[in-house]
Formats: C-alpha cells, structure tokens, sequence
C-alpha cells in the first residue's frame, strides 16, 4: 500500500497553501512543532521516525532563526508534510489500522526529494553539536 500513495498528489494544492500560511506565521510554526513533538511518539510512524525526527530539527532551526541556508521552497514542502502528519483527518484517517501508512510514506518522500538539502543542514546541525 505504502508505494501505490503517489506523495506529490497527496501533497495537494490544499495542503502547500496551508504550508505557506504557516511558515507566514512564526506562532503557527511554533504550534505545530509542539504538535509534531507529540506525534513523535506513534507506533505506526516508527519507521519514519529518525525522518521525522530529522524534519523536525530542520524546521525547529529554521524557525528559530538558528539555520539560515535553506531553501525556501523546501520549507514550504516539508511543512505541508508536517501538516498532513499532525492532522488525524487525512488521505487515510489515523485511526484507521493502516492510518499512518500514508504519514509513513509522505515523510519518506519528503527526506528523499530534499535529499541535498538535508545533507547540509545535518552538516550545519552536527558542528553545533561539536
């Protein structure tokens, strides 16, 4: 099930348009990162979890103010992703047992199509650490 959901059709029109409200809106960013801290702890999206992870710290820096070299157009994208995540009322409802197979997928596609991206912002995110 997971390959047949085509992730550039479930990241419709719909969900880019609240993305785009949202990285507008510093509150909102930050409300949905609480949101997603809280999702983090799903069984279903124990595969996608070091992804979400991932997109998670990305976003927290970038709001922050912390990462300044990414590509807008990428933020854009995977706050739609995060978006459809946190909602309970997507393309398979979560409370469905199969629910967070789309989640699963859409965050997959996302580390894959902002691959070069992410490889910066980890190279960027480990010399904070060190």
């Amino acid at each position: 099930l997971p390959m047949a959901i085509n992730a550039s059709q479930l990241l419709s029109t719909k969900w880019l348009d609240k993305a785009r409200k949202y990285v507008a809106n510093p509150k909102r960013m930050k409300l949905l990162l609480v949101q997603l801290g809280a999702c983090l702890t799903k069984d279903g999206l124990a595969q996608a979890k070091e992804h979400l992870l991932l997109l998670y710290h990305y976003v927290k820096d970038v709001v922050s103010g912390r990462y300044k070299g990414y590509s807008p157009t990428h933020l854009v994208m995977v706050t739609g992703v995060l978006i459809y995540v946190v909602s309970p009322f997507d393309f398979l409802p979560d409370m469905l047992p199969v629910g967070l197979l789309d989640d699963s997928s859409l965050i997959l596609w996302a580390v894959k199509e902002m691959a070069d991206e992410l490889e910066k912002y980890k190279s960027f995110h480990n010399g904070q650490e060190g």
